[in-house]
């Protein structure tokens, strides 16, 4: 008798290909540039750390190249044409990335082995009016701990480029960076959202709600305004 309760019975006979599971692959090919005195005297991270970056894809043969950590407030979700997969907290963080990559393809045009890392930022704006306000001030020093805590665990980078904007995440990369001592540092600001050509700003588009309580705005010109207000990423 066929148990209606089997796991290929609740799958609609679709179990098989889910237990077809790869418990081995074959693996990068080459070698590493390992030396004698990096097995007896280096760090056991910074072995690790070689097959660690091979495995996610970079060439064996350039492992030796200057690395340089590139971090940012990046949010959200791009995909290349622009449209969202998953929405950030706010325009300013939405197309950082692209900042990162543009540095990152000149970093290895030009002979370095970039990393990335992201500690994304909140948005007191999105926040305003209750109790996410409270986490607002608070993340600009829990961010640049965080970002110094990353820049620290990756102890082979050289150098360090912080692309940020926003009134909470750039100064938390700045007091990233500026915690650094003599390593090399870059800041990169993110650029600001466009105002649309025909409305209002980010800022004054946030009174809405209180100029239609005191009859100075319709629901129309509400709705329409604050449609058009962040007019472009930043």
């Amino acid at each position: 008798m066929t148990n209606p309760f089997s796991l290929d019975a609740l799958l609609g006979g679709a179990a098989a290909p889910l237990l077809d599971v790869s418990t081995s692959a074959p693996g990068p090919q080459g070698r590493l540039p390992l030396t004698e005195d990096m097995l007896l005297n280096a760090p056991s991270g910074d072995l690790f750390a070689l097959s660690q970056n091979v495995g996610m894809g970079w060439d064996p043969e350039e492992l030796t190249r200057t690395q340089v950590l590139i971090l940012s407030t990046q949010g959200g979700i791009r995909a290349p044409d622009g449209t969202p997969i998953a929405l950030g907290y706010h325009t300013g963080h939405w197309e950082v990335g692209l900042l990162m990559q543009a540095a990152a393809h000149e970093l290895r045009a030009n002979g370095g082995m970039p990393f990335a890392a992201y500690c994304t930022d909140p948005c007191d704006g999105r926040s305003q009016g209750t109790e996410g306000m409270l986490d607002s001030l608070p993340f600009r020093n829990d961010a640049a701990t965080v970002f110094r805590r990353l820049i620290r665990s990756l102890p082979t980078r050289q150098a360090v480029i912080g692309v940020a904007t926003c009134d909470k995440g750039l100064p938390a990369m700045m007091m990233a960076l500026a915690g650094c001592g003599d390593l090399p540092c870059v800041l990169v600001p993110g650029g600001v959202t466009l105002p649309p050509e025909d409305g209002e700003d980010a800022g004054k588009i946030q009174t809405i709600g209180a100029r239609y309580s005191h009859g100075t705005l319709t629901l129309q010109e509400a709705a329409e305004l604050g449609c058009r207000a962040c007019a472009s990423p930043g």
